[in-house]
């Protein structure tokens, strides 16, 4: 069956365009294409012509969890645990939004590190400093870091915020490599190999090659610690 397409003005075409880009977390039109699965004549017929076929819009929608409503006409939240969470007025305490705390010590192998069974708590984060940050509740989970790899920038027994939407080096990010979970400063080299350092200066740095890359896995971005002061 022929898609069904609606003629938008050229500004609200732009504006959906943007969105989608935001959705699927791309930024040139390229990248937008191949994410969608049209080729750059296709998206760029598609753009002279202002049409948006609507089977995209829900394919968005569905797989990555937005407001159908922000998609299309840019008002209200963007995700739609946060619309729900409106709707219920605010989620569990109105002002606050739950992010799980994981036992992942106990999520050693090749599986899933974030499974329902590994969840030991929940911590409560304000969803005005959420909105601020620009963090969205499907992107959070939170660990506790073990060792003192980390020393000068997290301790034995913080709590970070990890945000899995930002894998793009550089900075402190949770990390992957083999079974072990590591918390690590991760610097991409311009040969395109990837610098895995530790703030404690009694670690040396590690060098993966980009051949290598595969055995890495970026989780996310420690975006936020909370710990004991000593």
């Amino acid at each position: 069956m022929q898609d069904k397409k609606y003629i938008f003005s050229e500004s609200e075409f732009d504006s959906i365009l943007e969105r989608t880009k935001k959705a699927l977390q791309v930024s040139s039109d390229k990248d937008l294409g191949e994410a969608l699965g049209i080729s750059s004549n296709a998206l760029s017929n598609r753009r002279k012509s202002k049409s948006v076929p609507w089977d995209h819009i829900f394919r968005i929608s569905i797989s990555e969890k937005v407001n159908i409503g922000w998609l299309i006409t840019g008002t209200g939240p963007i995700y739609e645990q946060e619309l729900q969470d409106l709707v219920n007025g605010g989620g569990a305490d109105g002002n606050y939004t739950e992010v799980p705390l994981y036992d992942i010590e106990a999520s050693a192998g090749h599986g899933s590190l974030f499974q329902q069974e590994l969840i030991s708590s929940y911590l409560k984060f304000r969803n005005d400093w959420l909105a601020r940050e620009g963090l969205h509740q499907k992107d959070l989970v939170a660990i506790r870091v073990a060792g003192d790899s980390m020393d000068g920038t997290l301790t034995d027994g913080d709590t970070v915020l990890i945000d899995r939407s930002r894998k793009k080096p550089d900075g402190v990010f949770a990390i992957r490599i083999g079974d072990a979970l590591r918390i690590k400063r991760l610097q991409k080299m311009t040969d395109g190999s990837l610098r895995v350092s530790s703030d404690n200066p009694m670690y040396q740095p590690e060098v993966i090659h980009p051949e290598n890359m595969e055995q890495v896995e970026i989780v996310g971005q420690c975006y936020w610690r909370g710990g004991r002061v000593f």
